[in-house]
């Protein structure tokens, strides 16, 4: 029967009472404990996966003043961070720019909006991307890049084209992404809200080794 190694538990076989079968599967199961602690090489951190504490990449190509690589320092998952304006499709997952400890799924497709939210940190709370917004009215000038919110809701946030005065009447909201809607001196163009859940603990990944 196979005894272990004490570090990474490899099966040292015996030939005396160990079948061919076993010894086989004994040998894979060592080469793939190899290949799972071998050193990764990259250009640049990925932004997927799940990472365990103590993680690491080394990079492709360090140099002098720089760090040879990353490690992880928080068990969890990678994501690439929030940017504005920008389509998520149901399940699509992010970081906020500044860590907060949190990663987040896209529980309802849309477009992030202009300004990043404050994320919550609570379980699995759930929240719009719309911050910002407010809600349309009448005969108000408004300036670029304000975002307003139909005063019945339709799904959408429309962002501040061309600053204007609005109308005396709340317009026909266009109900197409990248649709403009015109509204007296002013224009909107329209995005479908997206929504965001809690969905548990971000990885954080910090440089190590720095090159003399």
């Amino acid at each position: 029967m196979s005894t272990t190694t004490a570090k990474l538990g490899l099966k040292k076989t015996n030939f005396e009472t160990d079948d061919v079968e076993g010894m086989v599967n004994d040998l894979a199961s060592n080469f793939q404990k190899l290949d799972d602690v071998s050193d990764d090489y990259v250009d640049s951190l990925p932004l997927s996966g799940v990472y365990p504490i103590t993680k690491r990449f080394y990079k492709k190509t360090p140099k002098s003043g720089d760090y040879i690589g990353w490690v992880n320092t928080r068990s969890g998952t990678s994501a690439p961070a929030w940017a504005k304006l920008t389509y998520c499709a149901n399940g699509y997952l992010i970081v906020p720019s500044v860590d907060n400890g949190k990663i987040y799924k896209c529980i309802q497709a849309g477009y992030t909006g202009l300004t990043e939210p404050i994320f919550p940190v609570s379980d699995g709370i759930e929240f719009s991307d719309i911050r910002g917004a407010n809600t349309w009215q009448a005969s108000t000038y408004c300036n670029k890049d304000d975002i307003r919110l139909p005063t019945i809701d339709n799904g959408r946030f429309y962002v501040c084209l061309q600053p204007g005065e609005t109308g005396d009447t709340e317009p026909t909201w266009g109900l197409a992404d990248g649709q403009t809607t015109y509204d007296k001196n002013a224009s909107w163009v329209g995005y479908k809200i997206l929504k965001w859940k809690e969905a548990g603990a971000a990885s954080n990944f910090r440089p190590f080794g720095k090159i003399e």
